[in-house]
């Protein structure tokens, strides 16, 4: 549906219109969102995160997916950090290595008052908080903590 253009970047044409969106029974797997956001309150992002694993009985993730939002014209499938994950548990180390791989990618456009540094910082970041949340961990302080805009320097 998207391309890496931030003009033309809609694949569908004018005649065209999604009316129906079919997504596989969840089938074990684990999906979240995070969002960073200008405002504690409904805003677009200015950096997103969803992940989605399938973990086996032991934690090993099964399949893994990262997505990145807002920091590229379009939505950036991480597949070098989905892939990295798959075949271990999330460790912290797993966490930090899959992150850093995610975070390459992202390449913000000067479209918010936040620079462009700190948002490709943030990412892997954001994409920790993601993964930890998948593994299971409480992440409620992280998740208000953000709400609030506490996250150091902006600059």
């Amino acid at each position: 549906m998207y391309r890496n253009d931030g003009i033309h970047y809609l694949t569908r044409r004018p005649d065209e219109i999604l009316v129906d969106v079919r997504l596989e029974p969840a089938d074990g797997r684990r999906s979240v969102y995070w969002k960073l956001r200008r405002r504690g309150s409904f805003d677009f992002p200015v950096l997103s995160v969803a992940a989605a694993a399938k973990l086996d009985g032991g934690g090993t993730v099964e399949q893994a997916r990262i997505v990145l939002g807002a920091v590229a014209s379009r939505p950036l499938y991480c597949e070098d950090a989905s892939r990295f994950v798959e075949g271990h548990e999330l460790s912290d180390d797993v966490i930090a290595d899959a992150a850093a791989r995610a975070s390459k990618l992202a390449k913000p456009m000067d479209n918010t008052d936040f620079t462009l540094h700190w948002r490709k910082r943030v990412t892997a970041e954001f994409v920790t908080w993601a993964l930890r949340e998948l593994r299971g961990d409480d992440v409620s302080d992280e998740r208000l903590r953000i709400a609030r805009h506490e996250l150091g320097s902006a600059v």
